[in-house]
């Protein structure tokens, strides 16, 4: 009963879609390609079709990790200056706690790491025609920045407050955070 609406729904949205788009480009490195790679299918190595639906998937989890990730900025806000989320926008308020708390320079690395997903995620796009055989690079980097990008919550999350070991605590979060993506 104490829980803000808010945060639940922007937690929601911005930890679902990092942990969709982690796991959707484990599945297609540790399990699909594995098991299913053709060099029929130079692009990606799986099926047209596959690759296709899987995109569908990414570019989901991408709108809705940057929507999520834009209300949890307005939301830090609305706490920080005791403000409605008009006033928040109107005011560019978010800005402040943007640049200026420890929460806005997480979740500024947490953008960062989204856009090199977002970046690796369009060039596969991109030369998946003419350069096939980069497709699978892309996909594997862009796995291992959204593993970055799911710590920056780690690090803003509980266990940092932890009074014992915060650092052992936000690993063990960001280790936990991995195996539910």
């Amino acid at each position: 009963d104490q829980a803000n609406l808010l945060e639940v729904i922007w937690r929601a949205l911005a930890v679902g879609g990092s942990l969709l788009l982690f796991g959707i480009f484990t599945l297609y490195n540790a399990v699909l390609v594995p098991a299913w790679s053709n060099p029929a299918h130079p692009a990606g190595l799986l099926p047209t079709r596959l690759m296709n639906r899987l995109s569908g998937l990414v570019i989901l989890a991408l709108i809705v990790t940057a929507f999520g990730n834009g209300l949890a900025l307005v939301q830090q806000a609305m706490l920080y200056f005791e403000a409605d989320a008009g006033r928040v926008l109107s005011q560019q308020l978010w800005e402040t706690v943007r640049s200026s708390t420890r929460f806005g320079d997480y979740w500024n690395w947490r953008m960062l790491l989204l856009a090199v997903v977002a970046g690796l995620f369009i060039a596969s796009r991109v030369v998946k025609e003419n350069q096939p055989e980069w497709v699978r690079p892309f996909w594997s980097s862009a796995g291992w920045a959204a593993v970055l990008m799911l710590g920056t919550f780690s690090v803003v999350s509980h266990a940092a407050g932890s009074l014992v070991w915060p650092w052992a605590a936000m690993f063990v979060n960001w280790v936990h955070t991995l195996a539910v993506g």
